[in-house]
């Protein structure tokens, strides 16, 4: 069994179309009452997508698809996990990069780290292993027990912070070279990235980092200051049950003619074989196979633990114009295009497509993909040499860990509709709010309004879309609105966006619209 790929490239906002890429490339971390639909989605994307058709379709697509792909990203959840954590402390960082001061509110959820945020500090403070260099940085070539150098690139670990939702471990990246031009984002944060990254836990040895995306900024042409979020949640998955469940469930298929590593295996024939309504665990436990309830899935995290952080490369987005990503060509557009008008289907009709029509014009589109990567192998990589950059490595830490529950308060809520659905809790951190949906139909948006009733804003590489920076808001109270997926994306977050918001909301704030279309609401007071 593979180790889980824990992805950290957030969906940046919740419920904004041009999110949807990014979300559809996210791991979720859902209630535990879902796993069932978690552990058939990863099934299903496992035996029934194609290298090729992990190509992201055209927007338009993308809207339809997006509450059922979200529920196949999430299920990679059922495989393993990563994290960190550490205790609080007092002021005063006098360590390797004091990154945490440094890069300040640029960081998406920032705050006063430095209250809390632990310094790693070397056993040695000899200005020669880089503890005091005028300006606290790490100096290359000079390795110590948190900063290590490799081909000239020095990577030194400054401070740890984790709670029981997060761990944020800050880092400063320094080369003896100029590091390479990087993409930006809209608020001017450098898209750079861990690869090949490692965490390997005291309690769970199984992880891996995908996606662990930094947050930070460049201090200098050769020096980069960022920090990494962990999703703690994220860190818990048993690998070893999940993989015993899984050959226990497929041996009893197995005795009844279901094979579900064959090619032509699907959902909806299994489930008419086996009598059940539908090709869920708890469906297949009813008629004598292995009830998931009698394995153990979650780990516990204790208050102390050890982490060895492994880092195989330090990874960045080009800019749009180094990037050299060959188009399609286009003798296979035309190809694609004249298979689709043998079938009479024009690709501009999709919408109005049937299913079957759907199924052929997809299958076309996939072997388009396919006979691209044929052409271009290193595009099935959605990191290649075309788009990034990568300084490669292998920086070694060992850290030992506490868990600080300082100011973390969870309130549990419990709005729930008559399916069982809705708010379940929300976690508030010195950093962050955390709300726990149960939606596994997928069939809501959240939108959280802070005590001066302003939307709240998106984590920048935070993680997922129920995870929301405090950063300098009032969050003594907060009002959080359920409204339906559909009318939300089509008709309300229009208003919200809209160039002439500011003179509409003198008659009626987007909170107060909310108000009014929200299938759930809850208001929540942390001082109480």
């Amino acid at each position: 069994m593979t180790n889980k790929r824990i992805d950290f490239e957030s969906a940046k906002n919740s419920c904004i179309d041009e999110k949807i890429e990014a979300t559809l490339n996210a791991e979720f971390k859902l209630p535990n009452s879902v796993d069932a639909a978690m552990r058939k989605s990863f099934e299903q994307i496992k035996t029934k997508t194609s290298a090729g058709s992990l190509k992201p379709r055209k927007r338009r697509r993308m809207n339809v698809a997006f509450k059922t792909l979200t529920g196949i990203a999430a299920s990679a959840a059922v495989f393993s996990a990563v994290c960190i954590t550490n205790p609080a402390w007092a002021s005063n960082i006098p360590v390797v990069g004091n990154v945490f001061e440094k890069i300040g509110s640029s960081l998406g959820f920032s705050g006063d780290f430095t209250e809390f945020a632990k310094p790693l500090e070397d056993d040695s403070t000899d200005p020669g292993n880089g503890n005091e260099t005028g300006d606290g940085g790490v100096v290359v070539g000079k390795d110590t027990k948190y900063s290590k150098t490799v081909d000239g690139v020095t990577v030194g670990l400054s401070e740890v912070y984790c709670n029981d939702e997060a761990l944020y471990l800050s880092m400063e990246i320094k080369s003896d070279e100029p590091i390479p031009d990087t993409m930006v984002s809209q608020d001017g944060t450098p898209v750079i990235k861990l690869s090949d990254a490692e965490l390997q836990l005291s309690y769970n040895k199984d992880c891996m980092l995908y996606n662990a995306y930094l947050d930070g900024k460049m201090l200098d042409k050769y020096t980069y200051a960022g920090v990494l979020r962990v999703d703690m949640h994220e860190t818990t998955t048993n690998n070893e049950e999940v993989q015993r469940y899984y050959d226990d469930r497929n041996a009893f298929l197995k005795e009844k003619g279901i094979d579900v590593e064959s090619d032509d295996f699907n959902f909806e024939s299994a489930a008419q074989q086996l009598e059940i309504e539908d090709f869920t665990d708890e469906q297949i436990a009813s008629i004598g196979g292995p009830n998931p309830e009698d394995y153990n899935f979650e780990l516990e995290v204790p208050e102390k633990f050890s982490a060895d952080l492994i880092i195989g490369g330090i990874r960045g987005d080009k800019p749009q114009e180094q990037n050299t990503t060959p188009e399609m060509p286009k003798e296979l557009k035309d190809e694609y295009t004249e298979a689709m008008a043998e079938y009479g289907l024009n690709e501009a009709d999709y919408e109005s497509f049937t299913e079957e029509e759907k199924d052929i014009e997809h299958k076309l589109f996939t072997d388009m993909w396919n006979k691209y990567y044929e052409l271009y192998p290193e595009t099935r990589d959605m990191s290649n040499s075309y788009n990034s950059w990568t300084l490669e490595g292998g920086w070694e830490f060992s850290l030992d860990i506490e868990k600080d529950h300082t100011r973390t308060v969870t309130k549990e809520i419990n709005v729930l509709d008559e399916n069982g659905g809705g708010i379940v809790s929300v976690t508030k951190t010195p950093f962050e709010l955390n709300l726990n949906i149960n939606d596994p139909e997928f069939k809501y948006c959240a939108a959280v309004f802070d005590a001066d009733g302003e939307l709240m804003p998106d984590a920048k590489f935070g993680g997922p879309v129920n995870i929301m920076p405090v950063q300098d808001r009032d969050v003594s109270k907060i009002s959080i609105y359920l409204c339906d997926y559909i009318q939300y994306m089509d008709e309300l977050k229009g208003y919200y966006w809209s160039d002439d918001y500011e003179e509409n909301k003198k008659t009626k704030t987007f909170q107060e619209l909310l108000h009014e279309n929200a299938i759930l609401e809850a208001e929540v007071n942390f001082e109480n």
